[in-house]
């Protein structure tokens, strides 16, 4: 018996370690704040067990990333620009909806400061549509010609709207800190992702059966716009100063 026993302590701390250490597949991007050491990494990983974490999180240049040593900010869209110590956070609750029409409101839900790291957090929270609003949350595609980057933004031209129910004009700019490139390993841009906070007036699907339109609702959620380039284009052509990038081995 005492031998089974040891054996079963044996296993235990051998499930502790791995448990409390798992290795992980990370998907990592990176973005410099302007003018400091500061880097800005989004995360997506995967460790043992099927455990899955998210987020973002800010290091100093010197520093590595490590999964097991990283602090998560209490957000991950930027309602302004990052700087190098006040940072503007916008999180959205996601499966918290009103239980009913009524219960949706614009307003937030909760509204805080936070200090991580000599680094002055602002975080407003809100709780999610009610029902779904297709036309003006979720994936929208575009396609154009010539993109232009300035210290502060992006700039699209002769863009056209390929599907979603958000159409640009030939020529849009975007505020620089939730864009992502998306490259292959030659460099070659595949699109460029634009995270854009939508908080609104207007029609939803409420979950029902069959489903059933309300208008004049709130719409809390994000739009995804993914902006293809129809001619060849080099990630190199774009800096990492509010703009992620894919970090690669």
């Amino acid at each position: 018996m005492k031998k089974r026993t040891k054996s079963f302590l044996f296993l235990g701390s051998i499930l502790m370690v791995y448990g409390c250490n798992p290795s992980w597949d990370v998907n990592l991007y990176s973005q410099k704040i302007r003018g400091t050491n500061k880097i800005i990494y989004q995360y997506d990983a995967w460790g043992g067990r099927d455990s899955h974490k998210s987020g973002i999180t800010i290091l100093d240049s010197a520093e590595e990333f490590n999964m097991s040593k990283i602090t998560s900010l209490p957000g991950s869209y930027f309602a302004e620009i990052p700087t190098k110590d006040y940072i503007k956070l916008i999180r959205v609750n996601n499966g918290e909806n009103p239980t009913t029409e009524q219960d949706t409101v614009l307003k937030p839900s909760k509204h805080y400061f936070k200090n991580i790291k000599g680094i002055k957090y602002e975080v407003t929270e809100f709780n999610d549509t009610y029902g779904s609003s297709t036309m003006n949350t979720g994936l929208m595609k575009y396609e154009f010609e010539m993109v232009k980057e300035t210290n502060d933004s992006l700039t699209f031209e002769n863009v056209v709207h390929k599907f979603g129910g958000i159409k640009w004009p030939s020529k849009i700019s975007f505020p620089k800190g939730n864009i992502t490139v998306v490259d292959d390993t030659t460099g070659r841009v595949h699109r460029i992702v634009i995270e854009q906070f939508i908080r609104m007036k207007g029609e939803i699907y409420k979950p029902s059966k069959p489903l059933e339109i309300v208008t004049n609702q709130a719409i809390i959620g994000f739009a995804t716009f993914y902006f293809i380039p129809k001619k060849h284009i080099k990630s190199s052509a774009l800096t990492n100063e509010g703009i992620f990038k894919q970090v690669r081995k």
